[in-house]
């Protein structure tokens, strides 16, 4: 009876294969199925890219069955905008919470220096996913163009606005434009990104290091003061 029962039980983790509604399928797949995907996506896309990896590759690498990848994803350019969108959507849940307008030169140094933490924190505590932000900006069509829009480029917005406010309160001196002191701030961070592990085998200086990223931290508001 046990052992009937136990079989009953395996049976109910894996994805029906019948006439079984999706919806009702999906609750009784294995817990952690999609963020094991997720991961192992995350993985391979900063690697390889996108158009380098494949379905197989992803599957291996979470030792899952490839099917599953369309399963929870619809695919692997499902899988990659997964990918941007949970990782998206909590910067710019920070964003939205920190990009207020300053009311002072200290609130902007506060403010600024806060998202630079959160956003090399990407980099730094999630380094894939960073990698994949920081190329995403280079791609011209992507698949998560769409996911992209609704997130970190939200972001830039969210900063170009930033600026302007900080502009009209007499904090940045002198006629700017916004929108081009957001991009040479983005361009500025995804630059060291970039760069980080040139620097650390020719230079042994990194993001890694608190003291240097805390130096680059304040050279970069100090260009915008």
């Amino acid at each position: 009876m046990a052992q009937s029962r136990t079989l009953k039980e395996n049976k109910e983790t894996k994805p029906s294969q019948t006439k079984t509604p999706r919806a009702k399928s999906k609750k009784s797949s294995p817990l952690g199925a999609r963020e094991k995907l997720i991961l192992a996506g995350k993985k391979l896309f900063a690697q390889k890219g996108l158009s380098g990896t494949s379905i197989r590759d992803i599957a291996k690498a979470a030792q899952m069955n490839s099917s599953m990848i369309s399963y929870y994803f619809e695919g692997k350019e499902g899988l990659y905008r997964e990918c941007l969108r949970e990782i998206g959507e909590k910067r710019l849940a920070f964003a939205q919470e920190i990009l207020t307008p300053p009311s002072s030169e200290e609130d902007f140094k506060i403010r600024l220096g806060l998202l630079i933490d959160n956003l090399f924190s990407l980099f730094l505590e999630d380094r894939d996913t960073g990698l994949i932000v920081v190329r995403e900006y280079d791609r011209i069509h992507s698949p998560a163009e769409e996911v992209f829009k609704k997130t970190f480029l939200r972001i830039f917005d969210l900063t170009i606005q930033f600026f302007q406010t900080a502009q009209e309160n007499k904090i940045i001196v002198g006629e700017r434009d916004p929108f081009i002191l957001a991009s040479l701030f983005f361009g500025a961070l995804s630059s060291q990104m970039r760069l980080d592990h040139i620097k650390k085998k020719a230079y042994d200086r990194s993001l890694t290091n608190p003291k240097e990223k805390e130096k680059i931290k304040t050279h970069l508001i100090g260009l915008f003061l």
